[in-house]
């Protein structure tokens, strides 16, 4: 996939992650989810070429991206849900990259080891302000643009 559109897939992944924001309630929550995952598949479909299997993974790399941009939103629990969706995407990248090396491609461990090292260092933060916030969403996107 080109960098243009990687670059739209993770604009898409903000507004996801704006979108779950706004909703209340867990029905309106599972509804917004499920739209954001038929989303993200179609985006994948229409953007991404399907004969290269790094494609088959990439609507729930947007979703775990999303997850990880919205658990900087919530009030409570905030360092333990960012661990868990950073935790989402490492696995999500995990299973991938298995997948990958099985099928005999290049696999990305660069990635994988750029989404533990943010994860296990969310784990030691005593508080986590709004500048580091920021500072985990621009590392975040540097990750799925850069790796």
């Amino acid at each position: 996939m080109s960098m243009f559109a990687n670059a739209v897939a993770c604009l898409l992944c903000l507004v996801s992650a704006a979108i779950l924001w706004k909703k209340r309630g867990m029905l309106r929550f599972t509804l917004a989810m499920l739209l954001i995952v038929a989303t993200d598949c179609l985006y994948t479909a229409f953007a991404g070429n399907r004969e290269i299997s790094a494609m088959d993974i990439y609507p729930f790399r947007m979703l775990a991206l999303a997850l990880c941009v919205f658990t900087t939103g919530l009030r409570k629990n905030r360092r333990r849900f960012m661990v868990l969706a950073q935790t989402f995407w490492l696995w999500v990248e995990l299973l991938g990259i298995i997948s990958l090396y099985q099928a005999g491609e290049e696999a990305p461990w660069i990635r994988l080891a750029a989404i533990a090292e943010i994860a296990l260092g969310c784990c030691f933060m005593a508080r986590i302000s709004r500048e580091i916030e920021f500072g985990l969403i621009v590392l975040w996107m540097a990750v799925w643009m850069f790796f």
